[in-house]
């Protein structure tokens, strides 16, 4: 089924693109993806197979009544009817992930005790765009077992800057030197 999904995403990347609205399709399938998992009566509806395709249109079109693009909406329809809505929220996903490598946009995950100030996010982004010649998305995650510092992961790299591997590390040092001895 995620090579299914996979199909769709690429698809609709295709039309967006000659329709030349990749941005606006870009934009309302992470509506989609936030729909799919915050309306619980929406995953429901994507998964009922009593519910009529007709009836499942009708609900879509409500829900994202002027708020998406045709060509998305379209598309919803097309999936819709060739009975694929309950992997909405996965075709959303890949989507997603497909226009950030057709884009070079790279997520970075910055995990710290605190939320970082603005201006130090905006270095650390400066920093890494020029670094991996990409679009750094940052996603921030706030951990306060960290104590302080941050942890920052790109793909399957990472930066561990916290104050909680610090003292790890030190009570580690610290008990082996204290074997030695």
């Amino acid at each position: 089924m995620p090579q299914v999904a996979s199909r769709y995403a690429k698809s609709l990347i295709d039309t967006a693109i000659e329709k030349g609205q990749l941005e606006q399709v870009n934009t309302d399938m992470k509506m989609v993806l936030v729909a799919c998992r915050k309306l619980k009566d929406l995953s429901l509806l994507l998964k009922s197979p009593l519910i009529k395709t007709d009836k499942k249109i009708k609900i879509f079109r409500e829900i994202f009544k002027d708020q998406i693009s045709q060509i998305t909406e379209e598309f919803i329809i097309l999936v819709t009817k060739n009975r694929r809505e309950a992997m909405l929220e996965t075709i959303a996903e890949d989507f997603i992930e497909q226009y950030k490598v057709k884009m070079n946009i790279i997520t970075a995950t910055v995990t710290s005790a605190v939320k970082l100030d603005t201006q130090l996010l905006a270095q650390m982004k400066e920093v890494l765009n020029k670094s991996y010649h990409a679009t750094i998305e940052i996603v921030e995650k706030i951990d306060q077992r960290l104590i302080g510092g941050f942890i920052l992961r790109i793909g399957d790299k990472e930066a561990d800057l916290s104050v909680q591997r610090q003292l790890n590390q030190l009570r580690k040092n610290f008990n082996q030197s204290y074997l030695l001895n």
